[in-house]
C-alpha cells in the first residue's frame, strides 16, 4: 500500500510562504498557486512539495513580484522609476509561467486597476479560470503520484411526461422520485400512468420499492434506496423514446 502524498492546509501554506490571506488570494486568482485536493469538509489542500519549492528565496521573490507586477513597465510596480531591476528567476514569461497565464494576468490586473477601489467586475470569469487552474493542478498531481480518480458517470436525460408536462430527468432523479413517494403519486407528478412509469424503470434498470414499502410509519425502518446498476453499452447508446 503506497503512502498518500503530503498535503498542506490553507493556514500551513500561509505560514510556509509567509503570506497574508489576501496575498494568497491574489496568487490563486492568477493561477500561480492552486489547490490539488479537498479535505473532509471541502477545504482546499495544496501539494506540500510544490509549496516547499515556492518557499525557496528565489521563488518567494518571484511570488512577491507577481503580486506587484506592472505590465506597462514590465517589472514590479513597487520599484521607483529608474531603479535597476534584475530577474530573480530566469523564466521565459517572468513572473508568469506561460503565455495563457500571462495573458489572463494582464487582463485581470488591468481590469482590477481600472475599477479600483471596487472588486474585479467579472466574478464568474474569475471563478471559471480558478476552477480550470485547480483542475489542471489536480490532474498533474494525480499523474505524478499515480492516483486514479473514479470515472464520473454521465447523467443521461430522459424525456418524461405528457406534452404539457414533459421534462428531462436523469436516472438518478427518477430513482429518487420513486423512492420518496408511491408509484401512483410519482407517476401523477410526471403526468404518466403507473404502468408507464414501471415500464420506464424496468427499461432503464431503475430499482423500485417493493410492495408495502411506504406502509412503514417510521421512515427509518424503510429499506434504503439502492445504488443504480450500470447500463450496458447497448442500453447507454440507445435513447429511449419519450414516455407519454
Amino acid at each position: 500500500m503506497t503512502a498518500s502524498p503530503p498535503l498542506y492546509e490553507h493556514y500551513e501554506v500561509l505560514e510556509r510562504l509567509q503570506l497574508r490571506g489576501y496575498e494568497l488570494e491574489e496568487l490563486l486568482n492568477v493561477g500561480l498557486v492552486a489547490p490539488v485536493a479537498g479535505g473532509p469538509s471541502g477545504a482546499p489542500r495544496y501539494c506540500a512539495e510544490t509549496i516547499d519549492h515556492l518557499a525557496t528565496p528565489q521563488q518567494r521573490n518571484r511570488l512577491s513580484d507577481a503580486l506587484w507586477w506592472d505590465f506597462e513597465l514590465n517589472r514590479p510596480g513597487y520599484m521607483p522609476d529608474g531603479a535597476p531591476w534584475a530577474r530573480a528567476v530566469d523564466l521565459p514569461d517572468y513572473p508568469f509561467d506561460d503565455e495563457e497565464q500571462q495573458s489572463w494576468a494582464r487582463r485581470y490586473y488591468k481590469l482590477k486597476k481600472a475599477c479600483e477601489p471596487f472588486p474585479y467586475p467579472y466574478p464568474e470569469r474569475l471563478a471559471r479560470y480558478r476552477s480550470r487552474m485547480e483542475d489542471k493542478a489536480t490532474k498533474a498531481f494525480e499523474r505524478k503520484h499515480c492516483i486514479k480518480r473514479p470515472h464520473a458517470t454521465k447523467s443521461r436525460k430522459i424525456s418524461v411526461g405528457r406534452r404539457h408536462l414533459r421534462r428531462d430527468m436523469s436516472r438518478a432523479e427518477i430513482r429518487d422520485l420513486v423512492w420518496t413517494k408511491t408509484m401512483i403519486r410519482a407517476a401523477a407528478d410526471l403526468g404518466i400512468s403507473e404502468f408507464a412509469l414501471r415500464h420506464l424503470c424496468k427499461r432503464l434498470r431503475i430499482p423500485i420499492p417493493t410492495r408495502g414499502h411506504f406502509n412503514h410509519k417510521d421512515p427509518k425502518k424503510r429499506p434504503p434506496k439502492p445504488a443504480l446498476p450500470p447500463l450496458n453499452r447497448i442500453e447507454r447508446s440507445t435513447d429511449p423514446e419519450p414516455v407519454r
